[in-house]
Parts: C-alpha cells; sequence; structure tokens
C-alpha cells in the first residue's frame, strides 16, 4: 500500500482538523447497545484517544447524526436529504447552514462525491470516495491523488454479534478528519440501506 502523501493546500472545510503533519488513523466504530444504533466513537488508532463522537437521533426523519469533538463541542450535523434519486446526505452547522453535500451515484462498487468550499482557498472543490463491490476497503480521491483509505473489519465480533460496523481510516497529512469521517458515517448508512 503506497503512503499517503501531504496534500498541497487544508483540504476539506475545518482548517483545525487539517493540521496534522503526518498521516494519521482513525478507528471508527459504532458504540455498543446504544438507543439509536447509530452511536460512534472515533479514537486515534495510535494513542485510543476520543477525537470525535458522533450521536445518532432516534426517531429523526432525516437519520440526524450529530458530530461533537473531544471537548463535546457540536461541529455538524449530518443528515440524510429526503426526496432524492440518489442517497444524499449534507453537512450542516449548528445555525443550519450547509458545510457540505456527499452524494451516492451509480457505479460498479461504491461512489461517493463530497463537495465543499474550501475556507482556506474559497474554491469549490471535490472528494471523490470508491469503494469496492463488498464495501471492504474505499479510497477517498482529491483531483487524482489519494488522501485517505478506509478499511472495514468485514467479519467482527462486534459484527456478528450487534451487527455493528468497525472502520479504519486512514488519512493523508493536511486533509480534514472530521469531514473525511463524516463520508465512513455516509458509507456506513448506505450500508445499512441495502440491507
Amino acid at each position: 500500500m503506497a503512503a499517503l502523501m501531504p496534500a498541497p493546500h487544508a483540504i476539506g472545510v475545518f482548517p483545525h482538523f487539517c493540521q496534522h503533519r503526518m498521516p494519521i488513523a482513525l478507528r471508527i466504530r459504532e458504540k455498543k447497545l446504544s438507543f439509536t444504533g447509530d452511536d460512534f466513537k472515533i479514537k486515534d488508532a495510535a494513542t485510543g484517544a476520543v477525537i470525535f463522537e458522533v450521536d445518532g437521533k432516534a426517531f429523526s426523519l432525516h437519520g440526524r447524526k450529530e458530530f461533537l469533538d473531544a471537548q463535546g463541542t457540536h461541529l455538524f450535523t449530518l443528515r440524510k436529504e429526503l426526496f432524492h434519486l440518489h442517497t444524499t446526505f449534507e453537512g450542516r452547522t449548528p445555525d443550519d447552514r450547509t458545510l457540505f453535500t456527499i452524494k451516492s451515484s451509480f457505479s460498479f462498487g461504491t461512489k461517493l462525491t463530497a463537495t465543499y468550499t474550501n475556507p482556506t482557498t474559497g474554491q469549490e472543490e471535490k472528494l471523490v470516495l470508491k469503494g469496492d463491490f463488498f464495501d471492504r476497503k474505499a479510497e477517498i480521491f482529491w483531483g487524482e491523488q489519494v488522501v485517505a483509505r478506509i478499511d472495514r473489519n468485514f467479519v467482527n465480533a462486534g459484527q456478528l454479534i450487534f451487527d455493528q460496523q468497525s472502520y479504519v481510516l486512514h488519512v493523508a497529512p493536511g486533509v480534514d478528519i472530521a469531514l473525511l469521517t463524516a463520508f465512513c458515517v455516509a458509507l456506513d448508512e448506505k450500508a445499512n440501506e441495502s440491507k
């Protein structure tokens, strides 16, 4: 597996979460026995430190998930948009402004595209997630550059007993780990739709 090269500038919507200078690996796992079944804990895979928590809202029509940083600050809400031909998620700020959109498209395997305005450059950018047919692995591209990889532990004890997903997200230096975590949760939601 080729090393993830640093991004040419901060890529994403949260400059603060683009500041890592080395590749980082995050473990993303659904919480056991959560009330909604859609709560996640995201930890640094090397240290075990909690980086984000995702709180799935019970009884939400849009399947809302609130993303919180390690201090409990609400960063954004990921919600599924209704009445779209393709599965579409929006990341919205606490004051309900759209930060990014993640949309699926027809392809062999899985393809998700995130569009957003980069606050560092002021330009609209795209990240594209492409996965294999079984979604065991996926890569996220910025143009032609691979900026992240997702490895799913396809069969693990949590999955067998509680039907929970576990992912490891490898992120290149300078790439927004909050936005890429949202990609993983959207991938999980899309996989759940096909069950």
